[in-house]
């Protein structure tokens, strides 16, 4: 199976972020809604340990069969970065 991320837009709109990932970087379990992800990636050249960097993906949908893709599932996903209280969990 592969999981394709989606984001939802201010304005509701859907936009397809062109990555894909395998279970695998997800633990192995499909994200439901309200789980979050710390997007893998950071701009190139930032330091991966600053909070200010990082970005918190909430899912908040799950489509099965998008665009007629078997084996395929979408997460829509929300961003946004870290609060504060937050930083423990996106840097370590």
């Amino acid at each position: 199976m592969s999981v394709r991320i989606y984001y939802r837009e201010s304005d509701g709109n859907l936009v397809d972020g062109e990555q894909d990932f395998d279970l695998s970087s997800f633990a192995g379990i499909l994200p439901n809604i309200g789980d979050w992800i710390i997007e893998p990636g950071v701009p190139q050249g930032l330091d991966r340990r600053e909070p200010s960097n990082r970005i918190i993906w909430t899912v908040v949908g799950r489509v099965f069969n998008p665009r007629d893709l078997e084996d395929y599932v979408a997460l829509v996903v929300e961003k946004r970065r870290p609060h504060e209280t937050e930083h423990s969990v996106v840097t370590g």
